[in-house]
């Protein structure tokens, strides 16, 4: 019996489950679970180290021009860090801070970009030791 423990215990190694990117197109709109990486809209150094993507979501206008997009992250970083990451990043000059709410617990972020773009940062406290960010991200203009 003991012989064929091994087997049994890589075959249940093997059973682990593993989350699957798993992409939905329609038309204009493409929905994204478990994505591998962002949305090229997003400037990508307002993501914290190690983040684990969840969910995400584009509305484009043509073939390459993103319209609108959204984005679920995982964080292990605390939430000081993450406020921290997000207010240096913002104090670099090309996205400017507009509005900074906190209520219940969450913090929002509305930033303001050049050519009309703006990005909304939701940062949430998660159970445990994960803390949720919702990225949303607007372009305003037609070019």
């Amino acid at each position: 019996m003991l012989r064929f423990l091994p087997i049994l215990l890589l075959f249940l190694w093997a059973c682990t489950p593993t989350t699957q990117t798993e992409i939905y197109r329609f038309d204009q709109i493409i929905v994204t679970r478990y994505p591998t990486n962002a949305p090229p809209a997003f400037p990508q150094s307002f993501f914290p180290e190690n983040a684990k993507f969840l969910h995400s979501s584009e509305f484009k206008t043509s073939h390459i021009h993103t319209k609108e997009a959204y984005i679920l992250l995982e964080s292990e970083e605390t939430i000081a860090a993450i406020r921290k990451r997000i207010e240096t990043r913002a104090a670099q000059g090309d996205w400017k801070l507009v509005d900074k709410t906190e209520k219940n617990g969450e913090t929002t972020y509305l930033l303001e970009g050049f050519i009309k773009k703006s990005l909304s940062i939701v940062v949430s406290e998660g159970g445990g030791s994960a803390n949720y960010l919702r990225f949303y991200f607007r372009k305003h203009s037609s070019y």
